[in-house]
């Protein structure tokens, strides 16, 4: 069975907007590796290759609009120890799309978070508390989402795209 996870992917210039803003936040906590940075649509856990296969077929039908969402703002969560990238507003089409996916996914049977959607791109793990620094807001354009595996490596984690489905 695999873990696997929705997402929102990064053009390579976000990426790097978030890597500079990374090395701002250079010894407050352990940085993302920046191949891995994504935003989190839904969080699936260990899927079997029968939930998989349906999964990916339903995300196929689903209308998708472009996404832009303003991270305006540095969050420290205390629970997981992360210090992320949060929006002070941000596009509905997002919270949509979330709630089509977890939808889909109790169909088949899979346990979701039903806490309120956030969304976010952690930055830094292991962090231990809020840090208060300027930074230019980083503007996340999406134009589709994606099915990502995540996979232990070598004591690291690597995320690794399995499908993705374009905005109409």
């Amino acid at each position: 069975m695999k873990r696997l996870f929705f997402a929102l992917w990064p053009e390579q210039h976000i990426r790097q907007q978030c890597e500079i803003l990374t090395d701002k936040l250079n010894g407050y906590g352990k940085p993302v590796n920046p191949a891995n940075l994504h935003v989190t649509l839904l969080f699936l856990g260990r899927i079997s290759p029968e939930q998989q296969a349906v999964l990916t077929k339903e995300a196929s039908q689903i209308p998708v609009s472009p996404i832009t969402l303003t991270f305006d703002c540095l969050s420290f969560w205390k629970k997981p120890a992360v210090l992320c990238l949060t929006a002070s507003q941000f596009d509905q089409n997002v919270s949509k799309l979330n709630e089509i996916l977890a939808t889909i996914a109790k169909q088949q049977g899979i346990t979701v978070d039903d806490r309120p959607f956030t969304p976010h791109v952690t930055l830094l793990k292991k962090a231990d508390s809020v840090i208060d620094i300027d930074f230019a807001p980083v503007l996340w354009r999406s134009d589709g989402f994606c099915l990502v595996e995540s996979r232990s490596i070598a004591n690291n984690i690597e995320y690794r795209i399995i499908e993705r489905w374009p905005a109409n």
